[in-house]
């Protein structure tokens, strides 16, 4: 591990992928980690979780208590809203041609694979109804939106998302990066066992930034953590950055400091450190 040393600065907010690196394997937030994030809250420092996640899935893997205290970059950096001492909204809407076609094409090339399409982190369009409790929306004391295609294109949709049930979408993303325009971009995560296609412009870092302009609080004071493609831009653009010991090469390679793994508490010692340093 190559841990900060917070003894004589100390960044002014925290930004946090979720999947593999807050989150352990399976889904949770552990208690630890839980803790440290409570502390970090009562220090007064901002907290952004930027997630490819929707919203709606969020109470399920964080809790409500979490989500209360914390500024949300989600899908990708596509809908941002500040919270808990951050304000601002936004939202950045994927091309609609590219839309159509990347649905169309996945329904070509992975018609076996679920794939939503994202408006606002709580209304979503699917092509298969029957696994939507499983995949999309297992917080069971909200209600998902569920709407037709078509009228989520016409609200403006922020995101495809497409799981491959456990199948390689490398075939389908080669061929999306070859038809779509240069307004659109797909990111692989798990192993290509999913792809997120989003507008070329929306980056967890600018939805970041947008959010802590409020604060007066630019990213190179921004502590982050990553381990996956759709981190880079985060990773790069923060002054304190964080990967993961199970992180890819490409987020290790880039990031200042590493910690252990999203399986050993990697997050939360970092955050306790810092806890400590300000306490």
């Amino acid at each position: 591990m190559n841990l900060p040393d917070f003894s004589t600065q100390t960044p002014n907010a925290i930004a946090l992928d979720l999947d593999e690196t807050t989150l352990n394997s399976s889904g949770q937030l552990d208690n630890r980690t839980h803790v440290a994030l409570h502390a970090i809250y009562e220090l007064g420092i901002p907290i952004i979780i930027a997630t490819s996640r929707p919203e709606r899935v969020l109470p399920a893997l964080v809790g409500n208590d979490i989500l209360r205290i914390s500024s949300l970059v989600q899908m990708n950096g596509t809908v941002a809203c500040g919270r808990a001492g951050l304000n601002g909204n936004l939202k950045i809407n994927i091309d609609l041609d590219d839309a159509r076609k990347c649905w169309d094409l996945a329904e070509k090339y992975a018609p076996w694979a679920h794939r939503t399409l994202e408006v606002d982190g709580t209304q979503f369009a699917v092509n298969n109804e029957d696994m939507i409790e499983e995949l999309w929306a297992f917080d069971q004391t909200t209600s998902p939106t569920v709407i037709s295609f078509e009228k989520a294109m016409k609200i403006g949709p922020a995101k495809i998302s497409i799981n491959g049930i456990n199948r390689n979408l490398e075939p389908l993303a080669i061929k999306l990066d070859q038809e779509l325009s240069n307004r659109t971009i797909v990111f692989r995560a798990a192993s290509e066992l999913f792809l997120n296609v989003v507008p070329i412009e929306a980056t967890k870092s600018k939805a970041a930034a947008c959010l802590l302009k409020s604060a007066r609080i630019s990213l190179a004071d921004v502590l982050s953590f990553g381990d996956d493609f759709v981190d880079i831009d985060l990773i790069q653009d923060s002054g304190w950055s964080v990967a993961v010991e199970n992180a890819i090469p490409e987020i290790k390679s880039i990031a200042k400091y590493r910690t252990a793994s999203n399986d050993d508490n990697g997050v939360a010692i970092v955050l306790e450190r810092l806890v400590f340093a300000l306490s």
